[in-house]
């Protein structure tokens, strides 16, 4: 079976004609084929249907599709909404971010090393949200938690869990007389008598423990089978190279070996609830979810996703993680020291984190003592102090992450984040402004942290409200970051100096 690829970028606007071509994904004069591909995408939010090229159907809208006929998807610009990759119809779909290229044109090659890695910093982040070894399915694919769309994500777990850890392994212990393994102590003390010399006690036997491998476990031979099969479906879908995966052909057994799906399961299910070993129970459970999916990636009804829809949550991570905010970190941790209780708040006794300063806003009613203070206020991405040379020089940063891609020229500006986001940044100052001059703060510098594109500027300028810079509150700069150079650290654990932005 064949497989189609196609690169296409976020955000990015694509006439239906487009889609249908055969430089693309080559539908040609098939149009139910096209209706029912597009009909999927839009069902999981990978594309966005834009009946006018100024004319978004609301994405939080719960719309029926099939109420719209076949020429609306004929005749449509579609707006792909997704960072990953999608198999769907036989059609393989790299959807890179936005900012892979130059303003208004896309680039002229295949970005496979930019997605490669972009989808390494999507799996971190997922996994360290989770906190757990397979990828967080609801992030990194479809919020149906469908597991027939959670294949994909599946096999690369079990095939590079395999390529770090071999194969499944059932150790069965053995207990010896004399053996030249573990000696059990113990049981050699309360079960053989010693000979005594010297008053020293001497054991002629002794018990010992010695671990076997059983190559015919069927455990073992279980996940050997599926680590072929996911092998062999990978394969298919030309995928091989861009994960850099090796072919593992560890098994020539055929399912019926292992009885049928339903026993398959059962046995999984028990061995579960029996095993306490983090890298076993990671295995099993991917072998539960590989059996209880379709099993297969390419077919005409199979739609596969790895990737996020919220691409702009994974680059406020990158930036704070890359920058290190002290935005959740108690204030005891913090210089200078800020002593909370004499802020105009009620801490019930817990010193607080550094964002948990900014008051919440109260809401009154007239008639006398009623009132309510909402648990929700404002929440920058970025806060952090930092010392100077000098000792009681301290700087404030605050850094809000936007995941933006503006376009400047010499008299306009479009792309950029709304006026609410900039009123949101002086507010953010504001919010600390009677903490700074308390501890006599030097200085405040404010940022917002983009994605630059090739050909751009690092320091392209800044956004201000005149009437808020009267008041002191400056500007706020804006910077483009080097994408591949802030995942790279941050998939490193590595920081970056503040100094950096300036």
């Amino acid at each position: 079976m064949s497989i189609i690829s196609a690169y296409v970028r976020e955000d990015w606007l694509y006439p239906a004609t487009d889609l249908r071509s055969k430089n693309m994904f080559s539908f040609e004069s098939d149009e139910d084929s096209f209706v029912r591909f597009v009909k999927d995408l839009l069902a999981r939010k990978i594309i966005k249907l834009k009946s006018k090229l100024d004319n978004d159907v609301d994405e939080d809208e719960d719309v029926d599709f099939n109420n719209y006929n076949d020429k609306t998807y004929l005749n449509a610009v579609y707006k792909f909404t997704f960072v990953g990759i999608v198999i769907c119809h036989n059609r393989l779909i790299y959807v890179y971010p936005k900012y892979i290229g130059e303003n208004q044109k896309l680039p002229s090659y295949n970005p496979q090393r930019e997605l490669a890695q972009v989808l390494r910093v999507i799996e971190k982040y997922s996994r360290e949200k989770s906190k757990q070894d397979i990828y967080n399915i609801d992030l990194f694919a479809d919020e149906g938690n469908h597991n027939r769309d959670k294949l994909l994500s599946v096999m690369l777990f079990l095939l590079e869990d395999y390529a770090s850890n071999g194969a499944y392994e059932t150790d069965e212990t053995i207990i010896e007389i004399n053996g030249s393994d573990e000696i059990l102590w113990q049981k050699t003390i309360d079960e053989t008598y010693p000979i005594l010399s010297n008053n020293r006690p001497y054991y002629v036997e002794l018990y010992t423990r010695r671990n076997v491998n059983n190559d015919f476990d069927y455990l073992k031979r279980l996940h050997e089978f599926v680590i072929t099969k996911c092998s062999q479906e990978i394969e298919k879908t030309s995928l091989t190279n861009f994960f850099s995966l090796p072919s593992v052909y560890v098994s020539d057994e055929d399912e019926s070996a292992f009885g049928d799906e339903e026993q398959i399961l059962n046995v999984l299910e028990s061995t579960i609830s029996q095993t306490f070993d983090d890298r076993k129970l990671s295995v099993l459970t991917a072998l539960k979810l590989y059996f209880n999916s379709g099993k297969v990636l390419l077919g005409e009804n199979e739609l596969q996703l790895i990737g996020t829809r919220s691409f702009e949550t994974i680059w406020e991570e990158v930036c704070a993680k890359v920058f290190t905010s002290q935005k959740n970190d108690s204030l005891n941790k913090i210089e200078p020291y800020i002593d909370h209780s004499m802020i105009n708040k009620n801490f019930k006794g817990k010193t607080p984190t550094l964002v948990e300063l900014i008051k919440q806003p109260i809401w009154k009613r007239y008639r006398k003592g009623a009132s309510g203070i909402p648990k929700d206020t404002f929440k920058p991405d970025y806060l952090r102090f930092e010392r100077k040379a000098n000792p009681d020089y301290y700087v404030f940063y605050i850094l809000d992450a936007k995941y933006y891609c503006p376009n400047w020229t010499d008299d306009s500006i479009s792309g950029q984040p709304s006026v609410e986001d900039v009123s949101k940044q002086y507010l953010y100052y504001l919010a600390y402004r009677d903490v700074l001059e308390r501890y006599k703060v030097s200085e405040v510098r404010n940022y917002f942290l983009m994605p630059k594109r090739k050909g751009e500027d690092k320091i392209p300028g800044f956004v201000k409200i005149d009437i808020l810079k009267q008041l002191g509150l400056g500007v706020v700069e804006v910077r483009m970051l080097d994408p591949q150079l802030m995942y790279d650290n941050y998939l490193r654990n590595r920081h970056l100096n503040l100094s950096e932005l300036q």
